[in-house]
């Protein structure tokens, strides 16, 4: 089995899903897709030759952060069964309120997730012209390592996570969590609202300095779940904060 996220989290590498899929077609293994950060707004694996599909449903799709919930599907029978079976067996199956959450959240999506992109697009603009900020990385940027793949596997969907590197180390992410209280500090991601995460003290705490250097992951690095806000009011805060973290 090959299991891939398409954008991958917190460095929003872009994987070349054609070569995965042939790979994977090739020798006969299971294609398994998440498709969380990315949603069916920017691609669709099982158009691509994946046999299961995975997303947190918790972040973009339920939008609020008030549900918690995951969802598998597969196109083949033979493999969606097993998938059904395991989940009722082990109690996995989601209680009413959760899903009429999520239903209701799907309804905004599409409003939702272009404003967030937009928003994302401008404020990758917006860090990369801040003095303090070493490198912004955002798929839809031209400097991004993998643009041209970005265009090809998302199109005009880049998405509206993006991530960051402050030119200092953990004084400086530190400075500049305190200079930003209006964006809660969480790595959960998908809400209407920011929300910002430090991967070397939470989701990659457990790696160890040199693995995370390895990966560009530094002390200074963030990653941004951008939300729908105003976008003059997050170019104001994160201005604010970056200065701060140079200080």
């Amino acid at each position: 089995m090959i299991l891939v996220e398409v954008v991958s989290n917190p460095t929003l590498r872009v994987a070349d899903m054609g070569a995965i899929a042939d790979i994977a077609k090739r020798h006969n293994v299971l294609l398994v897709v998440d498709n969380t950060f990315t949603t069916p707004a920017s691609y669709r694996p099982f158009d691509h030759g994946a046999d299961i599909v995975l997303h947190s449903v918790t972040k973009l799709l339920a939008g609020h952060s008030d549900v918690t919930l995951g969802y598998v599907a597969s196109k083949d029978p033979d493999i969606q069964k097993p998938i059904y079976d395991a989940a009722v067996t082990w109690g996995m199956t989601p209680s009413p309120y959760e899903c009429w959450l999520a239903e209701r959240g799907l309804h905004s999506f599409g409003l939702r997730f272009e404003r967030a992109q937009q928003n994302a697009s401008a404020l990758a603009d917006h860090l990369a012209g801040l003095t303090g900020v070493a490198q912004v990385y955002y798929p839809g940027r031209a400097d991004h390592p993998d643009h041209n793949r970005a265009r090809a596997v998302l199109g005009d969907n880049p998405g509206n996570m993006l991530s960051f590197r402050l030119n200092g180390g953990r004084e400086a992410a530190n400075a500049f969590t305190k200079a930003a209280p209006h964006i809660p500090f969480a790595p959960t991601l998908g809400d209407v609202g920011t929300t910002l995460s430090h991967p070397a003290s939470s989701s990659h705490r457990a790696l160890s300095e040199q693995d995370r250097q390895k990966l560009g992951i530094t002390q200074g690095f963030f990653r941004v779940s951008v939300g729908i806000e105003d976008i003059d009011q997050l170019k104001s805060e994160f201005a604010a904060a970056v200065k701060a973290s140079a200080v």
